[in-house]
């Protein structure tokens, strides 16, 4: 078996990895501009559209002015789509930079702010953001870059949705032996409404890890406080370079650590719920994905079997029995990796990933109890190649999501990446209520509800009495108990209807 430490340094260099791996194949890349898209359904069926196409200059040595490689999209509270295009210089063999922009849901793209050096070559504001955005309570886009900053270990920075107000909010390996972490990866914004991530690297320098460290889980409370949850210590009891968290229903975080997976509580306790089987190999297969956890309570994602390169899917119970292996859907091209999965309003779990029988990548719908491919398409090149990055489902429905390399540019330009959209006739997602808070309160008094798929919510209402409230993000909404309310349950209306708390909010 693989040890620990290989494990890990299998992680920590997949980031870096990926960046060498554009920089290498932009020089080569030539966009195949071919009319329309093909999908491997009927002829019938809709195709993946080009909504914006990133343009570089054709020189081997340039700049890209909106960046390139473009990575996970988020749907924020004003309706739009916010990411982070990895990198802006090209043709070079250590390719540095990277954007943030807006999207509109119909392809109007505006730059938001670039990641560039100083007179010194440093890139004290960060470099490379490898990872998605979220939108936190405070109405901010929050994000990390993977190197870069005072120490070049990463950043975490805010930024408003109008492009301004950017801050450097900490610098990884800022703390004494690097306690704090280095190599930063995604976000997510917790039930609490703070902000929850891991790093690859840096926490415990004297566990069994390679890099400085086996990295750590981490809270930022808005606007400056960072805290190490914990720092791996790379034995076998917790592994190394932990992957990107989720929060389940039960409020502890779960999430991949080398061929395992792990639960994480708020009160420190670490624990691995189960491990890949090892199969017909030598060699434990490793995570290819981050978790999702679908309305059906389990825990889904993708492994890899690196011998064979081969992909396959895989669902759990968060106590962590029950593992289940989907059949293999194919063979990985060399390097590239399976996006996390998302569940979409038909209750399909979709995700995009580049196979060596579809070198232009393939976006895919599988089913959540089977694991059989309901649904593919094939991206052609002119809208998309190489596609890296989960996908989002819109407030409308249509799927949204990036491709790393591809698309169709005219001006003498060459495409260097896209955001896609993909209208399958998929009825907008109902929004889901979990939690709110107060539980009680009269006339004016400020709740706030936890739930999902809040974007474009037309209106709450309390016990059948219509609430002002404000979209912080597609998780919360801030509401107010109006003067005419009574006890009862809380309401949201959104494109798909209306959702009715299962419990009453109390009107003393």
């Amino acid at each position: 078996m693989a040890s620990e430490s290989e494990s890990l340094a299998a992680r920590v260099v997949a980031i870096p990895r990926q960046l060498a791996r554009i920089a290498s194949y932009r020089a080569s890349l030539a966009c195949a501009v071919v009319i329309g898209a093909c999908t491997l359904g009927s002829a019938s069926e809709p195709v993946i559209q080009q909504l914006f196409s990133f343009p570089c200059p054709p020189q081997q040595f340039a700049n890209c002015p909106e960046g390139y490689a473009p990575n996970v999209l988020i749907q924020a509270s004003d309706g739009n789509f916010y990411g982070a295009a990895q990198l802006t210089t090209e043709g070079t063999s250590n390719p540095q930079g990277g954007t943030l922009f807006k999207i509109t849901p119909s392809g109007q793209f505006t730059l938001l702010f670039t990641f560039s050096a100083d007179k010194n070559g440093n890139y004290l504001n960060g470099d490379n953001p490898a990872t998605s955005l979220v939108e936190a309570n405070d109405g901010f886009l929050y994000g990390t870059t993977f190197d870069g900053g005072a120490t070049n270990n990463g950043v975490l920075f805010r930024i408003g949705k109008d492009g301004k107000n950017f801050q450097v909010l900490h610098n990884f390996c800022s703390s004494a032996n690097c306690a704090d972490g280095n190599a930063p990866g995604r976000l997510i914004v917790g039930h609490d409404g703070k902000i929850y991530g891991t790093t690859a690297a840096g926490g415990n320098t004297t566990g069994n890890c390679q890099f400085g460290g086996c990295g750590t889980i981490f809270r930022f409370a808005p606007p400056i406080t960072l805290t190490t949850l914990i720092a791996l210590d790379g034995t076998s009891a917790q592994g190394g370079s932990p992957g990107g968290l989720i929060q389940g229903r039960d409020g502890n975080f779960y999430g991949t650590v080398g061929s395992a997976i792990f639960r994480f509580t708020l009160g420190g306790q670490f624990t691995i719920i189960t491990r890949f089987p090892i199969g017909n190999g030598f060699v434990p297969p490793n995570a290819d994905s981050g978790l999702l956890q679908a309305t059906n309570g389990k825990l889904y994602g993708a492994l890899t079997r690196y011998a064979i390169n081969q992909v396959q899917f895989y669902d759990v119970s968060p106590s962590g029995t029950g593992f289940n292996e989907f059949p293999s859907i194919g063979t990985l091209s060399v390097d590239f990796s399976v996006s996390t999965l998302i569940q979409a309003s038909d209750g399909n779990l979709w995700t995009d990933f580049t196979e060596k029988s579809a070198p232009n990548g393939t976006l895919i719908a599988l089913s959540s109890t089977t694991g059989a491919v309901v649904h593919q398409f094939q991206f052609d090149g002119s809208n998309g190649q190489t596609p890296e990055a989960s996908m989002v489902q819109g407030a409308d429905g249509k799927l949204y999501g990036t491709a790393a390399f591809g698309g169709s540019v005219g001006g003498g330009q060459q495409a260097s990446g896209t955001v896609w959209v993909l209208d399958f006739g998929l009825p907008a997602p109902s929004a889901t209520l979990a939690a709110f808070m107060p539980a009680s309160g009269t006339a004016g008094t400020k709740v706030l509800i936890r739930g999902s798929h809040f974007i474009g919510t037309k209106e709450v209402t309390l016990n059948g009495v219509s609430a002002p409230f404000t979209v912080l993000n597609t998780s919360f909404i801030s509401a107010t108990v109006p003067q005419a309310a009574t006890t009862g349950p809380i309401a949201v209306t959104n494109e798909a209807g209306t959702t009715v708390s299962t419990g009453n909010f109390i009107v003393p």
